[in-house]
This record gives C-alpha cells, sequence and structure tokens, in this order.
C-alpha cells in the first residue's frame, strides 16, 4: 500500500511541474520582426521597471515623435496594452493550469459514542482523472501555444492601431495648415471685395460671391481643427499620455514621402500556415482533437477513488480501520450521448473553419497586394501629375498677374485649386500607408479593420 501511495505522490508531483513563463513568450514576441514591434514589450509588474520605462518615455516625448517612436511610447506607456499582456497573463496561466491534476482531498472527523472515539481519516482522488493526466497535459500545451498565437496577434493589432491613429494625426495636422492658408488668402479676397465695392469697383454679385467663398473656407477650416483635434487626441489616448505629456507631443510636419517605386510581389516572403490566423485555427482543431477522447470518457462515466485509515480508541482499547472506496458515476437516466454529439460537432466546424482559413489566406493577399498597387498608383499620380500641372498653372496665373491679364481674384482662385489638389494628395498618401499596413497585416494573418480615408 505504501508503495502504491508512493506511486501516486510522484505522479502528483510529476504534473504539478507543467508550468509557464509569460516573460518567455514576451521575448518571442520581441524577436518576432514580422510584427513590427519598435522597442521592447514589458510587462510592468513592479515599480522600478515603471520608473525605468518613465525615463525612456520622457526622452521620446522631448523629440520630434516619428511612427517607431509613437509605437515605443505606447508599449512604454499605455494601461490599456499592460491590460492586455495581463489579459494574456491570466488566460495562458489557465491554459497551463489545465495541465496539472487537482489536488486530493483529505478529510478528518472525530466521533464519540460512550466511551469509544473514533478517528477518521480519509483521502480521496478522481482515478479517472489521474488516468487522463498525460492527454489533458497534451491539450494543455495546446493551449498554451493557442494563447500565445491569440497574444501576437492582438499585440500585432495594437502596434497596427497605432500607425493607423500616427498616420491620421500627422495628416490631419498637414491638411490643416492648408485650410489655413486657404482661410488666410480668402480673407483678403473678401476684404478686397468690399473695399473695390465702396468705391464702386465691384458689383454687389461679385463681392457676394467672394464673401460665399470666405464662408466656406470658414467652416471647412473648423471642420478641419476639429478633425486635427480629433486625431491628435485619438493618438494620445492610444499612447496613454497625461494632460502634461500630451503637451510634449511634436509630429513631423507632413507624412513620411512617397517611396519612387512600389514593393514587388515577388519579394514578398509569407508562410501561409504560419499565419497567425491559420495557426490559430489549426491550433483551435488540434485542441479538440487532442481532448475529444478524454471529453468522450468523461460523457460516460467519472471515477472517484479513495483510502481510508480509522483509528478507535475503546476506553483504552486500541484498534485500526482500513479500507477503500471507489465512487463509479453509473450512466442510467443519461448516456451522454447529446455531449458527444455536441464534442463531435465541435470539431468538425473547427475542422471546417481551419479549411476556410487557409483557402482564404491566398486570395486576401491578392486582393491586399492589388489595393496596395492601386493605391500607390494613385498616389503616384497626385504626387507626379496633377500637382505640378498644379504648379504650372500657378506659375502662369502669376506671370499673367504681374503683367496685368488678369486680376487678383483670378490668381487666388488658382491658388485655391492648387491648395484642394495638395489636400488630395494628402488623402491618397495616407490611403497608401493605410493599403500598405493591411498588406502587411494579411501577410502576418493580423487584424485590421480600418479603412482608407475618403477624398
Amino acid at each position: 500500500m505504501h508503495k502504491y501511495l508512493f506511486k501516486i505522490a510522484v505522479i502528483l508531483l510529476i504534473s504539478g511541474c507543467s508550468s509557464h513563463k509569460f516573460d518567455e513568450n514576451l521575448s518571442k514576441l520581441n524577436e518576432n520582426d514580422k510584427l513590427g514591434i519598435v522597442g521592447q514589450i514589458t510587462n510592468i509588474t513592479n515599480e522600478s521597471q515603471r520608473d525605468a520605462l518613465n525615463e525612456r518615455a520622457l526622452t521620446l516625448l522631448n523629440s520630434e515623435l516619428g511612427q517607431d517612436e509613437a509605437i515605443e511610447l505606447m508599449l512604454v506607456k499605455s494601461p490599456d496594452f499592460q491590460s492586455l499582456l495581463f489579459e494574456h497573463r491570466s488566460r495562458l496561466a489557465v491554459a497551463a493550469q489545465k495541465g496539472r491534476i487537482s489536488n486530493p482531498v483529505f478529510s478528518f472527523e472525530r466521533m464519540v459514542k460512550g466511551n469509544e472515539t473514533e478517528y477518521g481519516r480519509f483521502i480521496s482522488f478522481g482515478l479517472l482523472e489521474l488516468l487522463t493526466l498525460p492527454a489533458r497535459q497534451d491539450t494543455s500545451k495546446i493551449s498554451v501555444e493557442l494563447g500565445q498565437a491569440n497574444l501576437g496577434a492582438e499585440v500585432f493589432e495594437k502596434v497596427n492601431d497605432l500607425r493607423v491613429a500616427w498616420y491620421e494625426a500627422t495628416a490631419s495636422a498637414k491638411r490643416l495648415q492648408l485650410y489655413e492658408d486657404a482661410f488666410t488668402a480668402l480673407s483678403a479676397n473678401a476684404e478686397l471685395a468690399k473695399r473695390m465695392k465702396k468705391t464702386g469697383n465691384m458689383t454687389t454679385t461679385d463681392r457676394i460671391r467672394q464673401q460665399l467663398l470666405l464662408s466656406g473656407a470658414t467652416v471647412a477650416l473648423a471642420e478641419a481643427r476639429m478633425k486635427n483635434i480629433s486625431a491628435r487626441e485619438a493618438l494620445i489616448r492610444k499612447i496613454g499620455l497625461t494632460s502634461d505629456e500630451a503637451d510634449l507631443i511634436d509630429l513631423p510636419e507632413t507624412l513620411p514621402e512617397l517611396s519612387q517605386y512600389p514593393i514587388s510581389i515577388e519579394d514578398l516572403s509569407y508562410e501561409i500556415n504560419s499565419r497567425l490566423d491559420v495557426k490559430a485555427a489549426r491550433l483551435e482543431y488540434e485542441l479538440l482533437l487532442e481532448g475529444i477522447g478524454v471529453d468522450q470518457l468523461n460523457s460516460y462515466t467519472d471515477l472517484e477513488f479513495g483510502y481510508r485509515n480509522d483509528r478507535i480508541d475503546d476506553d483504552g482499547s486500541i484498534s485500526n480501520k482500513k479500507g477503500y472506496e471507489l465512487e463509479v458515476k453509473i450512466p442510467i437516466f443519461d448516456w451522454g450521448d447529446l455531449q458527444r454529439d455536441m464534442v463531435q460537432s465541435e470539431l468538425l466546424a473547427k475542422q471546417q473553419m481551419y479549411k476556410s482559413t487557409v483557402l482564404a489566406a491566398a486570395s486576401e493577399i491578392r486582393e491586399s497586394y492589388q489595393g496596395y498597387r492601386t493605391a500607390f498608383d494613385i498616389a503616384k499620380h497626385h504626387n507626379d501629375q496633377i500637382i505640378p500641372m498644379y504648379e504650372t498653372l500657378l506659375d502662369e496665373a502669376t506671370y499673367n498677374y504681374n503683367g496685368m491679364i488678369i486680376g487678383v481674384f483670378e490668381l487666388v482662385q488658382v491658388g485655391q485649386e492648387k491648395s484642394s489638389a495638395e489636400i488630395k494628395a494628402i488623402d491618397a498618401l495616407q490611403n497608401l500607408y493605410l493599403a500598405e499596413l493591411k498588406l502587411k497585416s494579411v501577410l502576418v494573418g493580423g487584424r485590421m479593420g480600418q479603412t482608407q480615408r475618403a477624398p
């Protein structure tokens, strides 16, 4: 009996060694170049870590906040990002816990009857749980891998969302500058028209037209200011800054310059089976497949084993009572057929979902690349064709104005047309970078729900 109990103790000890280290997962994420992470992901658990990261954050805030710096700042400052890490830390701990056997239950009782005192000692554990321990450890391992894949996908999504917010904040600031310039020019026009009307050199209709143009520019400027504030505040929220820290943000004056050549589809390196969504779908299927035997066995019965060792003191006469107990759940009213059908249906659903994810992967890559190429061609056309033509028109209008061929109002109108073209060019450039993000997201298999900006 002692040998048997010793074997049980060894099994329990081994099963208790099933463990999981969250910091190792973060190290793997930091080493994964495909996720586009800048800086180091750190799960802040003590004040010394927080102080060191706050010093790094202050350094980043005291310089121009480029896209990479914004991502690093989010990793350092964002409480929302830290909350995400702690949530996954908890989920991975639960997944690892499934690979451990439940603790045995020890019961002690003392019963007195006349001169007789009985001390009862009883220890029990789930026998079926012990017998299925290897299978449950395998499912626990798969659950941990699935949790790691989901963690990588959500971190990738957070980084992508931050990139989108940075693009919007930077582009909206540039658009605001153009609207301010337009408002200044039209204000001068409206004032000139007002004075010319007083001297009799302009009709009431022409003066009102100039005033209407100024009114439109006033509304557009107010909307641009609000959009700029919203975009900047969205970026601040995603980074997780206080009001004082937000005042230190210094964004670049414009978006990065358009590259000369687009990304070639031949240069895209990807492996469908290593995509995050494909990997997660496969692991979900494998998880149910690995655990189906245990689930089916549990649907029939359950076993509990117990060992009893009682000591009886009958007025000084000591005796012992030993024995075993085996509890078996008898399938009389419920044979578990519905539970088994549910498990089988879930397994087949996960199998089909995995196949669907694999089939959709190649199509998504083709579609996203064509979306990127279209956005690149449009942005390139704005940059190389439309803007230069408007610059030429403005040069010609300035030449004609200096030669007194056209008036100041015609000159300002051409300048307004050029300004509108520049705003559309900014929209097209922003759409290009969003399309590039979506392409990279599809290659990795992450989630990105952002849409293009409508001009």
